[in-house]
């Protein structure tokens, strides 16, 4: 009997070990290591902002800084936003938000990881309530970029607002 218990729980450790493998092979990692942070931005805003279009990303109001990358280096960026939102809608769609960098060509960045539409922000049900996104980029080079905030209601959402939001972005030296 000690055997067989022995054996059982060697097969289920082994099969949890499995299990796990076969689900971080289907993830798409991303990382980024850096020394220091050599300069922090921050801004943040008190007056509550609605999403007026829907289906379209929109850049939220004052949540945006330009930083410069120094000549010769590279640079990660390392952004947090936070804020009181409310979701109203239908229960099955969700409100979202994304961090972008756009450089001085007007090209967009995404920032990592980048989950297109389905970053769940908040979700209708319930009343305000405090909410975070953290975002990171790949390394980028010298210029000047444009770091900011875009919000997006998916159809059947009626309100997604944004209140007392805070923006930081920090240059990390790789």
């Amino acid at each position: 009997m000690a055997r067989f218990t022995r054996t059982a729980f060697v097969a289920a450790a082994l099969s949890g070990v499995l299990a796990l493998t076969v689900t971080a092979a289907n993830a798409v990692p991303s990382s980024q290591n850096g020394t220091q942070t050599s300069t922090q931005f921050f801004t943040g805003e008190s007056s509550p902002w609605t999403v007026s279009t829907v289906g379209a990303w929109g850049n939220v109001p004052t949540a945006a800084v330009n930083v410069t990358v120094p000549a010769g280096t590279t640079r990660f960026l390392n952004a947090r936003f936070t804020a009181e939102s409310i979701c109203v809608g239908d229960p099955s769609a969700w409100c979202s938000v994304k961090i972008i960098a756009v450089n001085s060509a007007g090209t967009t960045i995404d920032l990592q990881p980048v989950t297109s539409t389905d970053y769940r922000f908040d979700t209708p049900g319930g009343l305000e309530e405090a909410h975070a996104l953290e975002r990171f980029s790949l390394p980028l080079g010298p210029g000047t970029y444009t770091v900011r905030v875009q919000a997006l209601r998916i159809s059947g959402i009626s309100q997604f607002t944004l209140d007392d939001y805070s923006f930081a972005v920090g240059l990390v030296e790789p």
